[in-house]
């Protein structure tokens, strides 16, 4: 009787504690800031010519070393080609301004599908902005290139020249990774 006395004392303070040192695991020190990171994978274009798919993911790098031509966030792809549609969609996830997750669908018209690859153009973007679509199936690559469609001025100055960007395979990866919790309350409420 008096273990059992003894025991029934003594959980409440065991589960205080085990449930301190797990909250404590998942405090984020401000020397520990979380930051995006690359684990990359080999590339792999999946091309099912008995079922006209095509198909690859990872995330876009830019080609240039330059810094202004570099990509603002992380951009996580998913490209998926169907041969009787003539269309490839790039399924996209982003984390954009202030760390909001972002999900965007862009359609490229193919206008060349071979024993080679596929070639789309994609709708016309801000400051008259073309994307063209290439995947290469024997050098197992993906390249999206932004163009100018014709010379602008004023904001979309800095836009007037060609941008290509290669798909990496492999995850973007926040680390240490961030804590979710599906019922928290929005802030402010």
């Amino acid at each position: 009787m008096k273990w059992t006395l003894a025991l029934i004392v003594a959980m409440p303070l065991l589960g205080f504690c085990a449930g301190r040192w797990r909250s404590e695991a998942n405090v984020v020190h401000a020397d520990d800031a979380a930051k995006w990171t690359k684990l990359e994978v080999p590339l792999k274009i999946v091309d099912d010519e008995t079922h006209g798919y095509a198909s690859a993911e990872g995330f876009w790098q830019s080609t240039s070393s330059s810094k202004d031509k570099q990509l603002v966030y992380p951009v996580a792809v998913k490209i998926t080609c169907t041969r009787s549609a003539m269309t490839c969609d790039e399924s996209e996830a982003s984390v954009v301004i202030l760390g909001a997750l972002s999900a965007d669908l862009t359609e490229f018209d193919i206008s060349s599908w071979t024993k080679e690859g596929i070639v789309g153009d994609g709708p016309e973007g801000n400051c008259a902005t073309e994307h063209r679509l290439s995947l290469d199936f024997k050098s197992n690559s993906v390249l999206v290139t932004d163009y100018p469609k014709r010379v602008l001025s004023g904001d979309c100055k800095p836009f007037q020249d060609a941008n290509s960007y290669t798909l990496r395979g492999g995850f973007l990866m926040l680390r240490p990774p961030a804590v979710w919790d599906p019922l928290a309350k929005p802030e402010g409420k």
